[in-house]
């Protein structure tokens, strides 16, 4: 199975000019859009050679620092509790600034919301502990650094001074430290253990790092619960378990005086300017260029960000645990695409379920989520790492845009192009007027009012424009595909083969795909075969059974391809009376190919299965048999018998066709040879007259009754015992002049029809 995939790929890649080699595997599909300025957003699919892996879809923008666009890390409105990345949009939104495009970032509790590692945002220690992580930090510039960052917050009252362990962290029952809440924790500092709290007011400074502020102790109390943390106030907590230096140091501390919390980073002077960033307790991906080790195995969906050596900026997800979509990649091949993406330096951020990127395509009114979240709707996180547009409007004509963008068609394929313009600023505003399109490849065409119509084979463009800005999309059509599904539109269940009855209707839905891209298609993209007349397709993509019965295929072709499914008619036997005989089987494949008939009586059409043969309806069914056009006998002489004007009108050209190829002989009666149309069949009669249209030598036979097998019969009888197309009964007898019943006519019928001895048309005729 691995040579044929890779195979597969290397005919692939012979095929198409934009693969190339990542870790991923072969690209499949590439595009890349601008978001805004110095952004480009970029969505590349896989094919891995790695056995089970198949398909990865994986999206990034890259970000060249600007003063125009700048990174922020968002929490929302208060960091205990979870959110979406929507909701991490609406929140900036709300408070004036204009996402472009997010990831989620730091890992988090499950329980509070409350994320592990440091933040800083908007200049401000947001959330902190102990440790020291590597960590992302953003300058105002919008420049990016990765560095260790580990954050020490004192507090100093005279000759009093202590460390604050945690900013707005989750006090738990073993928490011995000294925790500090701000209004960005939550309204309560969801504590719920006997604690020492201290309210601080009259704040004024900033609590960011290299930054100090003073304040005013107003309150000091012990309480079991949560304390309010009002919006203007901080509030200082310590369990009365903690450690006894830190409860002492917190206790000498009393209403009225004066202190000052001040914080600095131990790591990159660049800390002391970072207006946003955070630290993650993932892992370091790259340093300093070289791919890190020791990193935990398992696929997932991932999420990283990283710093090319240009001082771009990789803000990365790759989705995963939807094969076949896509299957998600280990950390150490994390780490090696970002690597293969520039970076020289990256850290791993929170994945899994987690896994979200979400931005806006310029002249579009709202963001969207760009990717396929794993757990099939997103996940609440603890916080994201956002680009802001940090211009206003300019309602000055930029930007020109196509969109649906970068699309794979199956030739044929239409549909409806939107054109959206962008300001200088790549702010939505309303279409100039007079907007022409045009195409450049293949055949495809574009109407007026921007109907594109994919026809031919390879890439083309699709521009649109006022006379002074142009916008230019990519897209690609394709005449043959190497795949087509066909599924039942109403159970979503792919078509294998069909077994059908007369009347029977399938709306049917297609799709196609080049390799391993799916193709836009539509019904107009098909053509259709019902074979040997089973059916035909309407309008509406709907299979029809217009036949009594038969096999055949259902042909979908697009270009060269073309896709067969089986297709089986069920034949509905008519005869009322055959339902539970031995011989309905036979009997109704005789019928479906009008060999044999039955009566028409009040109450519906019978075969009779038991009852004998008369010698003129023998000749319609061998004629029927043998395919023979009986029209040619209708005036044919058939005075050489003496009761010829005994055989009923219906017959009449059947005996002359069997009489005619001497198939079936006269009785001879004195000196007249009679026809006996009436007459039963012997199955010695029957059984020589069949065994005249084979080709096989005489075989000994033994039967009880042996001796009475007329001479004129014997060598037929013989053959077609030996081929098994007759058969003697449980005493060993074959009764040679016993009557034929219908149902064993039929039977050796069907049993020659489908040996592989018997012979063809011609050879019988």
């Amino acid at each position: 199975m691995k040579k044929r995939i890779i195979a597969i790929i290397s005919a692939f890649m012979l095929l198409t000019q934009q693969v190339h080699a990542s870790v991923l595997g072969s690209v499949i599909t590439s595009w890349s859009h601008e978001i805004a300025n110095g952004t480009e957003f970029y969505k590349n699919t896989f094919m891995s050679e790695q056995s089970g892996v198949g398909k990865q879809a994986e999206y990034y923008a890259e970000y060249t620092p600007n003063e125009n666009v700048i990174p922020t890390v968002v929490t929302g409105q208060k960091i205990w509790g979870l959110k979406t990345i929507k909701q991490a949009e609406q929140y900036m939104k709300d408070n004036d600034m204009v996402p472009l495009i997010g990831i989620n970032a730091s890992y988090f509790s499950w329980q509070t919301g409350v994320p592990m590692g440091h933040v800083i945002s908007d200049g401000r220690i947001i959330s902190k502990d102990t440790e020291t992580y590597q960590s992302i930090g953003f300058l105002e510039n919008g420049k990016a650094f990765i560095s260790p960052l580990s954050i020490e917050t004192t507090l100093k009252s005279g000759e009093t001074v202590i460390d604050i362990a945690h900013i707005n962290k989750y006090n738990q029952d073993i928490t011995d430290v000294v925790n500090l809440y701000t209004s960005d924790f939550d309204e309560n500092n969801h504590t719920n253990y006997p604690s020492l709290n201290l309210i601080l007011g009259e704040i004024d400074g900033n609590l960011g790092i290299d930054d100090e502020l003073t304040a005013v102790v107003e309150e000091k109390f012990n309480y079991t619960g949560s304390i309010k943390i009002p919006s203007d106030k901080i509030v200082l907590t310590i369990n009365e378990s903690g450690k006894t230096e830190l409860l002492d140091a917190l206790s000498s501390l009393n209403v009225g005086d004066e202190i000052t919390i001040s914080s600095k980073a131990l790591g990159s002077d660049d800390w002391k300017d970072a207006v946003s960033g955070l630290g993650s307790v993932g892992d370091t991906l790259v340093k300093d260029g070289e791919v890190q080790s020791g990193f935990a195995s398992g696929a997932a969906p991932r999420t990283a960000v990283g710093i090319t050596e240009s001082g771009n900026v990789i803000f990365y997800v790759i989705d995963g645990r939807q094969q076949p979509y896509s299957y998600g990649v280990q950390i150490k091949t994390l780490a090696n695409r970002m690597k293969e993406l520039g970076c020289i330096d990256a850290i791993n951020l929170d994945g899994g379920g987690s896994t979200a990127i979400s931005g806006i395509y310029p002249g579009t009114d709202e963001n969207a989520v760009l990717n396929s979240p794993s757990e099939g709707k997103l996940r609440t996180c603890s916080n994201y790492i956002f680009l802001k547009n940090a211009q206003q409007p300019t309602d000055e004509l930029g930007h020109l845009y196509l969109y649906p963008f970068e699309q794979h068609y199956l030739s044929g394929y239409s549909e409806e192009l939107y054109p959206a313009a962008a300001d200088t600023a790549y702010y939505k505003m309303n279409l100039p007027d007079g907007l022409e399109f045009s195409v450049d490849g293949t055949q495809s065409s574009i109407t007026p009012d921007g109907v594109l119509t994919a026809v031919g084979n390879g890439e083309f463009t699709v521009d649109v424009t006022d006379g002074n800005i142009t916008g230019s999309a990519k897209y690609t059509t394709y005449e043959t595909p190497t795949n087509i599904n066909v599924y039942n539109a109403e159970t979503n269940k792919e078509i294998k083969s069909l077994n059908l009855k007369k009347d029977d209707v399938i709306k049917l839905n297609l799709t196609a795909q080049h390799y391993y891209i799916d193709l836009k298609t539509s019904a107009n993209c098909f053509e259709f075969e019902v074979t040997n007349d089973l059916g035909c397709i309407t309008e509406n993509n709907e299979l029809v059974i217009t036949s009594d019965g038969g096999e055949g295929f259902l042909k979908v072709m697009a270009g060269e391809y073309v896709k067969e499914i089986p297709l089986n008619v069920e034949f509905e036997i008519p005869f009322k009376d055959v339902a539970e005989h031995w011989a309905k089987d036979m009997i109704k494949a005789l019928y479906q190919k009008n060999i044999i008939s039955g009566y028409e009586e009040e109450d519906g059409l019978y075969f009779k299965p038991d009852n004998s043969m008369t010698r003129e309806e023998f000749a319609v069914i061998v004629c029927n048999f043998l395919g023979i056009d009986t029209e040619e006998y209708v005036d044919f002489d058939l005075s050489e018998y003496a009761d010829y004007d005994k055989i009923s009108k219906w017959a009449l050209p059947y005996v002359a066709a069997v009489t005619d190829r001497l198939l079936v002989s006269g009785k001879l009666e004195g000196e007249d040879v009679y026809f006996a149309p009436s007459d039963i069949l012997s199955r010695a009669e029957a059984i020589t007259v069949f065994g005249r249209l084979i080709a096989s030598a005489k075989q000994e036979i033994s039967f009880a009754d042996s001796d009475e097998i007329p001479d004129w019969a014997a060598q037929y009888v013989s053959a077609m015992v030996s081929m098994g197309f007759v058969n003697g009964y449980e005493d060993n007898t074959i009764r040679p002049n016993g009557k034929v019943a219908r149902a064993e006519a039929a039977t050796m019928i069907y049993k020659m029809i489908n040996s592989d001895i018997f012979p063809n048309e011609e050879s019988v005729l």
